[in-house]
């Protein structure tokens, strides 16, 4: 069969970083790792091509027995636009990912011939054999969790690298902690399944043939099992050393992992540069009721300067509007981001996503809005948007606080304020290998000076001066990471004034 398989384009959002591809000098931030995945899942004798539209059109009169259609919410038009668009044609169409729940099945197979509830190692082949023996099932449903021994090594030879800012592997699913208002241990599972370190070393290094730089590890607790964690950081560390830390690496674990210095050395060793950890928020209370349990062990501030102090730039999620919230929390967040300088603070309004136990309970409650989701994990248009009623200040005044929040969050004085300090902290350990400035770190060079000197705006011009001049006569084997931290600035200060204008 000739097998099609789509990831759709993305409307602006916070995370798809679209407003600073121009300065990065790539189309998206990462590969469609879902498609790669599944075209690994083909059995053999297939044709398959992967199509991200974020990079390149749809080819909509494309020759193909089978459209496979990945996405989210936020992606939903598009999907069943495109699936609408092949089966017009009388192109089989399956659609899948964590689009597909159990409360949409009947609207999404209005759109395809067959849909795919969770996890598709199983259940991909399986449709691909009865497909070719003319009686596939609508609905493929997995009961359970797939055992991660059983994923295979995604395509990613079948995807333009070069196309993205960096490359994506996922090395485990799952988490251990049960947050009020996360959807992963529901999703995924309570726990931790992990690929083994065999697995993940093959597909790091099927990455490095490729050219890469850079890869994202996307599991949303890296540390979920913290001894297979432990054993993969080591083969990484002899791995990117192998290759003269040409290589650099990204994650996201919880806040507690800075405890343990040895843990942190590890990574710095295996070159992580950058992590992703959910603080949500200072107040205590706050984290007690959403039962962040793993925050309240550690004094935050001093655990992000921890983690900071191996070289490891720190990007942080945050939350306005639990339930202890008031007027002043707006400010108190504003501080702690600023006193623990994390240059890039992903902030956004409480949701109570379907399954999680704060949906269960705004129900109970009274509390909830709407069925509409909205805040960072959405369109820039639904970003002041929560389903939730406030309890301890009206709708309009968290709405007035999180502009607040993130407008001044993003000013140029209190960016730089933060990225200089960030990587100051760094300063004793230092980044691994040398420092190279390659064709591509010149272009994107270019690309900078041109966006931040030439305009008429005093405030950039002025901060990125300031931000270079210091990076080039203290901090010069930072340079790398100001630059790329200079870049998404771009998207997050114009995301955010678009989004709360």
């Amino acid at each position: 069969m000739k097998i099609y398989l789509i990831n759709p384009r993305f409307p602006l959002s916070l995370w798809d970083f679209s407003l600073c591809q121009d300065l990065a000098g790539s189309a998206f931030p990462f590969p469609p790792l879902s498609l790669a995945t599944l075209a690994g899942l083909t059995p053999a004798g297939h044709e398959i091509v992967i199509c991200d539209e974020n990079v390149r059109p749809v080819e909509l009169n494309r020759d193909a027995d089978l459209v496979g259609i990945t996405g989210y919410h936020i992606q939903k038009e598009q999907v069943f636009r495109l699936a609408d668009a092949f089966r017009k044609r009388g192109v089989t169409v399956a659609i899948g990912g964590p689009l597909v729940q159990r409360d949409n099945l009947d609207a999404c197979l209005t759109h395809a011939d067959a849909v795919f509830l969770g996890e598709a190692e199983y259940t991909w082949p399986a449709f691909i054999g009865e497909l070719q023996e003319k009686r596939p099932r609508p609905v493929y449903h997995q009961e359970g969790f797939v055992t991660l021994s059983d994923s295979p090594a995604p395509r990613f030879d079948l995807i333009d690298q070069t196309a993205y800012s960096s490359a994506i592997i996922e090395t485990s699913r799952g988490c251990p902690h049960s947050c009020e208002f996360c959807e992963i241990p529901i999703r995924l599972g309570k726990g931790s399944r992990t690929k083994s370190v065999e697995q993940v070393m093959r597909e790091i290094r099927d990455l490095a043939v490729l050219g890469v730089d850079s890869i994202f590890i996307i599991d949303d607790n890296f540390f979920g099992n913290r001894k297979r964690a432990r054993d993969l950081l080591e083969e990484i560390e002899r791995f990117v050393r192998s290759v003269d830390y040409r290589i650099y690496f990204s994650c996201q674990f919880t806040i507690d992992i800075a405890r343990d210095d040895e843990i942190l050395d590890l990574l710095h060793r295996a070159n992580v540069r950058r992590v992703f950890i959910g603080i949500e928020t200072p107040r205590q209370a706050s984290l007690a009721m959403a039962k962040k349990d793993q925050n309240t062990l550690v004094d935050l501030q001093d655990a992000v300067r921890r983690i900071q102090s191996h070289a490891i730039i720190v990007w942080g999620a945050f939350i306005v509007g639990f339930d202890s919230d008031d007027k002043h929390v707006f400010d108190e967040q504003l501080a702690f981001i600023q006193a623990a300088s994390i240059p890039v603070a992903m902030v956004g309004m409480l949701q109570a996503l379907p399954g999680t136990p704060l949906y269960d309970r705004i129900k109970r409650e009274g509390r909830f809005r709407d069925g509409a989701t909205g805040g960072i994990r959405g369109a820039a248009s639904s970003l002041v948007h929560t389903n939730i009623e406030p309890k301890n200040m009206t709708y309009e005044e968290l709405a007035h606080g999180f502009r607040y929040l993130v407008r001044t969050l993003y000013r140029y004085d209190l960016f730089a304020e933060r990225l200089m300090q960030a990587v100051a902290l760094g300063r004793k350990t230092g980044n691994k290998g040398r420092a190279r400035l390659t064709a591509k770190g010149v272009a994107t060079i270019l690309r900078l000076l041109r966006y931040y000197l030439v305009t008429t705006d005093l405030g950039r011009i002025r901060m990125f001066l300031k931000v270079l001049l210091r990076t080039l006569t203290r901090d010069p084997q930072q340079l790398h990471t100001v630059l790329m931290h200079l870049v998404v600035y771009k998207h997050l200060k114009l995301f955010y004034e678009e989004g709360t204008s």
